[in-house]
């Protein structure tokens, strides 16, 4: 795979990789959205066969990305039935999210408490 990124009026070229793209907010959502399309892409090949249906995905990092960006990252998922399960020490705006927990450790249990569901 090769990919092209154009952010204002920086243009990458054609590269084999994704890293140092741009800043580190650059390079953390173009590499969601490849992951997010190439999962999409799995996930129609699948519903073809089983019907459309929901894919939950651990992603590292969202949370050092701009809360504008987070919203959009969210929702671009959300409008492909694929939703991501990412943490973060800071919650920018908790109402982006559908669920939101508050995890604690207590020895060697991990305590999990929901602090927020968004109603839609």
């Amino acid at each position: 795979l090769q990919f092209r990124v154009k952010e204002n009026d920086n243009d990458t070229g054609w590269v084999e990789r994704i890293n140092n793209v741009g800043s580190d907010g650059t390079d953390i959502l173009v590499k969601a959205m490849v992951n997010i399309m190439l999962i999409n892409v799995f996930k129609k090949k699948a519903a073809k066969k089983s019907g459309d249906f929901i894919v939950h995905c651990m992603m590292d990092e969202i949370g050092r990305l701009h809360p504008n960006n987070i919203k959009g990252i969210l929702q671009f998922a959300n409008s492909r039935n694929i939703y991501l399960i990412n943490s973060s020490p800071t919650s920018y705006n908790p109402y982006d999210y559908r669920y939101t927990y508050l995890l604690s450790k207590h020895g060697v249990r991990t305590r999990v408490e929901k602090l927020l569901k968004r109603i839609n």
